[in-house]
């Protein structure tokens, strides 16, 4: 049976190739994670350690955009179902840094292999130089929109920031 094709956003065009390949690799990688019991803020959390462990409390919460409260009260979770430890910093005691366990790390090397075969198949379907150049695309693409995302957030107001028009609610 052949696996289903997410449902496309409106129209035809980069993003919404971009967003269905990103719903098909996304699933692929939820398999790793049922039955695990984290939700989409715990592993966000993870995902920060899978790429520099070792970072503080603070660190973490500016990373996923968080309240360092909010982060505090997702480590506890962590912490509790064994996925990471928080240790005291070597050099300032008042620090305290955030560790992945085995079972962090297990969970981390299961998503790296998932990455690495999605990325096999596709090579070995596109050839090894198509999809280096995918990935120069696709991250040139990631830049831009960062950068407009950037200017955004510091010069323009969104659709809610303005006030309704009258009579409209």
């Amino acid at each position: 049976m052949m696996a289903r094709r997410p449902k496309p956003l409106p129209g035809d065009g980069v993003p919404q190739a971009a967003y269905a390949l990103t719903e098909c690799i996304q699933r692929r990688l939820m398999a790793h994670l049922r039955g695990t019991g984290l939700h989409w803020g715990l592993r966000r959390l993870l995902q920060e350690l899978w790429i520099a462990d070792g970072l503080s409390q603070a660190e973490l919460a500016h990373a996923v955009r968080s309240s360092e409260a909010s982060a505090s009260n997702m480590l506890k979770h962590l912490v509790n179902d064994g996925w990471v430890e928080r240790r005291r910093d070597a050099y300032d005691y008042r620090i305290s840094r955030v560790y992945l366990t085995e079972k962090g790390r297990a969970l981390r090397d299961a998503i790296e292999h998932e990455c690495a075969a999605i990325h096999k198949e596709i090579s070995d379907d596109l050839g090894a130089r198509d999809a280096k150049r995918l990935v120069t695309l696709l991250g040139k693409a990631l830049d831009r929109l960062l950068s407009v995302e950037n200017d955004d957030e510091t010069s323009a107001t969104g659709i809610y920031d303005s006030p309704s028009p009258p009579g409209v609610l």
